[in-house]
Order: C-alpha cells, then sequence, then structure tokens
C-alpha cells in the first residue's frame, strides 16, 4: 500500500505540472508558423499578389488557429481545476477511496483522456490546413518579402505543432496511468478488506 500511495502522491502532482504546461503551450502556440502566417495576412502589400481564392485559404486558416488556440487555452484551464479537484477531495493521500475520491479520479483520466485526443485532432486540423494554404512558394516568397524591406518578423518552423503532440500524447499516458493508478488502489483495499475481516472471524472464533 505504501508504494501505492506514493506513486498516487507523484502521480497527483505530475498531473498538476502537466496541466499547467497545456495551458503555457496554448499561450506558446502562435509562434513559429503561426505567428509568421499572422504576419502574412496582415500585411496588405505582400497579400494582394494573390488572388481572392488564396487569400481566404490563408485567413481561414488563420482564424480557425485562432479559434483553436481559444479551445486549447480554456481545455487548459478546465484540466488544471480538475486537478485541483483531486487535491480538494485529498486523492493523492487518502488511503481508502470514498464516493468523492472516485469521482475525482475518474473524472481527471476521462477529461486528460478526452483532452489529449482533441488536442492532437486540432492541431492536425490546424497543421493540414497550413500546408494547404501556405505553400513553399509563399513561405518563400514571404521571406523574400520580409528581407526586401529589413523586416524581422520571418520564422517558418512547425516546431510548436510536434510539441503539442508530444504534450497531449503525455496527457494521454497520464490518463491511463490514473487508471491504473485506480485498479492497483481497489485491488489493494480490497486485499486490506479481506484480511480485516479474517482478522475479526479469527477473534469471534
Amino acid at each position: 500500500m505504501k508504494t501505492q500511495m506514493r506513486f498516487q502522491k507523484i502521480l497527483a502532482l505530475l498531473t498538476l505540472i502537466l496541466s499547467a504546461i497545456t495551458i503555457v503551450f496554448a499561450f506558446g502556440f502562435f509562434t513559429g508558423d503561426l505567428a509568421t502566417l499572422s504576419k502574412i495576412v496582415t500585411t496588405r502589400a505582400f497579400m494582394r499578389g494573390y488572388s481572392e481564392a488564396e487569400q481566404t485559404a490563408m485567413l481561414n486558416t488563420y482564424y480557425s488557429a485562432l479559434s483553436i488556440n481559444d479551445l486549447l487555452m480554456w481545455l487548459g484551464i478546465i484540466f488544471l481545476l480538475v486537478v485541483v479537484f483531486i487535491y480538494i477531495t485529498a486523492s493523492q493521500k487518502r488511503r481508502n477511496y470514498y464516493k468523492t475520491n472516485y469521482i475525482a479520479v475518474i473524472l481527471a483520466a476521462a477529461y486528460a483522456a478526452v483532452f489529449a485526443i482533441i488536442g492532437i485532432a486540432v492541431i492536425s486540423s490546424v497543421l493540414v490546413s497550413l500546408n494547404a494554404s501556405v505553400t513553399a512558394d509563399i513561405w518563400q516568397a514571404y521571406k523574400e518579402y520580409n528581407d526586401s524591406n529589413g523586416l524581422n518578423n520571418y520564422m517558418h518552423t512547425p516546431v510548436m505543432f510536434y510539441i503539442g503532440y508530444v504534450v497531449f500524447a503525455i496527457v494521454l499516458v497520464d490518463a491511463l496511468a490514473w487508471v491504473y493508478n485506480l485498479i492497483w488502489k481497489m485491488k489493494l483495499m480490497k486485499g486490506e478488506k479481506a484480511l480485516l475481516e479474517a482478522g475479526l472471524k479469527k477473534e469471534v472464533a
């Protein structure tokens, strides 16, 4: 039981840190390619060189990314609150779980799993849209425009997308860890209960 207790305390702390990391990721989502995209769509002189369809595609990607950025932010905040609920119910240090502890742990595992799946899905959708709307020629043209006008706002790297994949993969693993912790806890509680009942029966006999 001591090993399991230590595990759940560490898991709760790691989940708290992870929830904060998802919020930090949301703050940093508009860096790299998306930061440059925001410069592209707000530079009228550059955008005029493209057809209405091309402009619309880039603008749609930009506004979609903004909406998804907001979504990730709010989901991250809710994730943090879910983890706080674990601490409010003392689920990180309970030897025996009560109804509120089960609710807190199941909620944390379920939310983390759903959040991870949503996170990976929406990040992928933005990346696909970005690659479709901003071609290699457009990136190169904007780099040349940026250099020729003495600007310093060009950065072409999809690293934040890959960081997002890693973050949400870890969130998914975290969800599975809570499921494992709950099963482990239930088995130990069942074992302790059996031992106590056996001891009581021995005393009565």
